[in-house]
């Protein structure tokens, strides 16, 4: 099995990083009002103003900037921007949502502090890095600071882009800037897509190709690439060795993919086609699926690993899945902005990995500074994957069987660490934009779920029971 690591569940929902954030609040607010001056002086010489979309949602020495022949006359030149949300998030709840949501409050959820520069080497190659800020993946208590992107860039003319480095996966409509709120009105993009794909950034090479027929505008993306990751998983109750809480396992994803893109005035369409493996590190492996393993007349367990006595367990090294992403952006009258993505997911070689369908809609007023949005978003697991995590929990072996609590403990585990949903969420908030590269946000969101794993349930409680969380929001983003 592959070597997990644990968080102390105590520490959890009781112990916060004082330090950390009240350093990342000053950080966010000290640039938050050189963002405000910038805005207010458009004739200051900063290396790197933004636009509506700023060099630091974009990469924009490596993405969508057209070769400029005239670019670089003395050579190399480098720009710098940065972005950075600071968030509140808190729920009415006791349990976690989403991992850091819960009654208490925190800022965990949505803040982050970004930099990113941007070096133009020739009028056809150019390199970008950017550093974040943000919670760690390993642990729940503490902050990362980590790289998200370091690639280089060749255009060798308006039609084509090579990336080769630490990039970003193309699934979504703002895959390349989800992580800089001020480019968008939500407080948080919908996590019903957004938190399930099995990972967001590879180290690999990306091939774009784009190309205009009359006012329309296309494009065609290769990738394919590795990424080393922290898998989380809330186990409610442990099992034997394993300790009730946050549990991370080390796995290695590759990806790759096909994504073609349509855009005209403000009206967009994204269809993506990808294949992602999973595995553990070492040699471990996994489990396709449960066994049966009687223990005597009429009654016995699902055996899930091969070190449970039973018959045995088919292993594979590796989950395959199959993502197929559709997203689209349009304006049906002046003022009204509607998205929408919709994202199904098929597992391949095992039958204990996600395979669900997700999707949201996101309708938009602009009203001046001020910009108002309802979204609704909905996920949902196979009826195979729920019905494996609903016997896991709530098969039973009776207590005067020598073993009977490590087995059903071991079952409940397995139930846990599989993603499985039937949720859905409305979200009503506002956005005001202060500046062109400031916004205010505010939200009141309403899930309601029969089973999601995004829930870190307390000890004890049954995994499928309908809960309903509500969760308020309140971010200050900036880009510079």
């Amino acid at each position: 099995m592959p070597r997990p690591t644990f968080d102390d569940p105590t520490d959890l929902r009781t112990m916060r990083t004082p330090t950390t954030l009240t350093l990342l609040a000053a950080a966010l607010a000290w640039l938050g009002l050189a963002a405000t001056a910038q805005a207010q002086n458009p004739s200051s010489t900063s290396p790197s103003t933004p636009s509506s979309t700023p060099a630091a949602a974009t990469a924009s020495a490596g993405s969508e900037a057209p070769v400029d022949e005239a670019a670089s006359p003395d050579g190399p030149t480098l720009a710098w921007s940065g972005f950075g949300t600071l968030g509140w998030a808190q729920s009415n709840r006791r349990w976690g949502y989403q991992r850091f949501i819960d009654r208490q409050g925190g800022f965990e959820r949505d803040s982050l502090l970004g930099a990113q520069l941007d070096a133009q080497l020739s009028p056809e190659w150019s390199a970008t890095a950017q550093l974040k800020l943000a919670p760690s993946e390993r642990q729940d208590n503490a902050w990362d600071l980590r790289s998200t992107w370091a690639f280089v860039a060749w255009r060798p003319d308006n039609d084509w882009l090579l990336r080769a480095g630490k990039l970003r996966v193309p699934f979504y409509l703002r895959s390349e800037h989800m992580d800089v709120g001020a480019t968008y009105n939500e407080a948080r993009l919908p996590a019903e897509l957004h938190n399930i794909v099995p990972t967001t950034d590879f180290t690999g090479a990306h091939l774009t190709h784009s190309w205009s027929i009359d006012d329309s505008d296309f494009s065609v993306d290769v990738y394919k690439g590795r990424a080393s990751q922290a898998k989380r998983v809330w186990l409610r109750d442990g099992a034997g060795p394993l300790p009730s809480g946050a549990m991370v396992w080390d796995v290695t994803t590759v990806a790759q993919g096909l994504v073609v893109t349509w855009s005209e005035a403000a009206s967009k369409v994204r269809l993506g086609l990808h294949r992602v493996e999973v595995s553990p590190r070492g040699n471990a492996q996994l489990p396709v699926r449960p066994t049966w393993a009687p223990l005597g007349p009429g009654f016995g367990y699902w055996q899930t690993s091969n070190e449970l006595p039973g018959p045995g367990v088919e292993m594979a090294r590796s989950i395959d899945n199959d993502f197929l992403s559709l997203g689209f952006e349009a304006s049906p009258a002046a003022g009204w902005h509607l998205t929408g993505e919709y994202g199904r997911i098929r597992q391949r070689k095992t039958e204990r990995s996600i395979d669900a369908q997700t999707g949201y809609l996101t309708l938009t007023r602009e009203l001046g500074h001020w910009s108002p949005y309802l979204t609704f978003a909905r996920l949902f697991s196979s009826p195979r994957s729920r019905e494996w995590a609903r016997q896991l929990d709530e098969t039973t072996v009776p207590a005067y069987v020598p073993g009977g609590d490590l087995l059903n403990a071991s079952m409940r585990a397995s139930a846990d660490s599989v993603p499985v949903y039937d949720q859905r969420s409305w979200a009503l908030g506002m956005a005001h934009a202060l500046t062109p590269t400031q916004r205010v946000k505010a939200e009141w969101l309403h899930t309601r779920a029969k089973v999601s794993s995004m829930f870190d349930l307390l000890p004890g409680e049954k995994l499928f029971q309908t809960r309903s969380v509500d969760v308020l929001s309140v971010n200050y983003s900036f880009t510079f």
